[in-house]
Formats: structure tokens, sequence, C-alpha cells
């Protein structure tokens, strides 16, 4: 089967980690192709907070793949994007970067220099930026957002920053496999699978 074959499933994402039966729960809100990497890191105790791999995602024969440097782009150009930027010709997996231990943070880390800063995002919501633009007029004090972790400073120097809805964590890292028309399922299983290896339970 190919993922262009996959619909999409429009469900908001839960906790799985506060599941009691979150197999099942995977294999109704999760797409085929990254349900075996999502129940891996429910094992491992790593909170996956969206994912995305369908048909959805494969770019139009006009378009092309949206890669950081197009987004850091539009950003210097004061453009708002959404976190749908990191599914235009990518499947992906959104971790929450704020309950993950140091070890797989490092780990992510690692990952992006072995695999490029395409293939792994580190994303910050704009959510404090957004209000800061509504509270400049009426001269109110900014809000101000610390982040005091051990590698804090690493994670901004790389964040890209993009809107998402403020259920979802502050702090977001996706995972991303680049696809297209003749991407098959089981090679999104397989990418993710090696990569959820690399981690550790928690």
């Amino acid at each position: 089967m190919l993922v262009k074959e996959v619909k999409p499933i429009d469900k908001f994402g839960k906790n799985l980690l506060q599941e009691q039966d979150a197999n099942s729960i995977i294999e109704t809100i999760i797409e085929k192709p990254l349900q075996s990497a999502c129940k891996q890191f429910k094992e491992k105790n790593i909170e996956t907070s969206m994912s995305s791999a369908n048909k959805n995602n494969i770019v139009k024969k006009n378009k092309k793949r949206v890669n950081k440097v197009d987004v850091l782009k539009k950003a210097e150009q004061n453009k708002i994007q959404t976190f749908l930027q990191a599914g235009k010709g990518y499947a992906w997996i959104m971790l929450n970067y704020n309950t993950l231990s140091d070890e797989n943070r490092k780990i992510l880390f690692d990952l992006e220099d072995q695999l490029g800063e395409d293939s792994i995002w580190f994303v910050k919501s704009n959510y404090v930026e957004f209000m800061n633009a509504i509270r400049k007029p009426f001269r109110l004090k900014p809000l101000v957002e610390t982040f005091d972790d051990k590698y804090a400073q690493e994670f901004k120097s790389k964040q890209l920053v993009l809107m998402y809805n403020q259920r979802y964590p502050r702090r977001s890292v996706f995972i991303r496999m680049p696809i297209d028309e003749n991407t098959k399922v089981e090679e999104v299983e397989t990418y993710f699978n090696e990569i959820t290896s690399k981690f550790k339970a928690q």
C-alpha cells in the first residue's frame, strides 16, 4: 500500500501515556504508517502529541517540499506559519519535548546531526510572540518565557517558531521523513521504527 492511498484521520490527539488501552486508541486515531512507532514510544513512556502520514502529505507535482530554510525565510518576512508546514512533503511524528528525559533530548540532537535539520525540527509555539504583539499597543509589559533545562540554549539555537493550538506542548520536536507518490506504508514504518529504537525508556 502507498502512503498516497492512506486517508487522513481528523481526530484530536490524546495523551496516550494516561490511557490503559493505548494500543487500541492508537489504531483508531493514528494513521497506519505511524502506528507501530507510536506504540513503541508509548512503551518507552514517551509522549507523542500529533502525527501525520497520509495522502495530504504528498506534495503536488508543481509544488516542493517545505524545508527548514523555507520556514526561516518566511519568518524573516514576519509571515505567520503553522505546524502544517512540517507535513508538506513529509510524514511526521510530534513529540512533547518538555516531558523528555535529558538522555532522550540528547538523542534527538544527535539524530539531527545524523539525519539533517530537515528531518528533526525543534519547534516552539508562537503563543508568547502572538500575545506580546497584542499587548504592545496597550503598553503592557511583555510576557517572558524562560526555559532552564540542560539543553534549553541548544534547543533555542535550533528552534522554529510555529503556530499551533495551545492544547499542545510549548516546545515540541517533529521527526520527519521525506515522502512522495511512490512511498510505501512499509517504508515509513521501517524508517520510524529504526528511529524509535534509538530512544531509551524513561
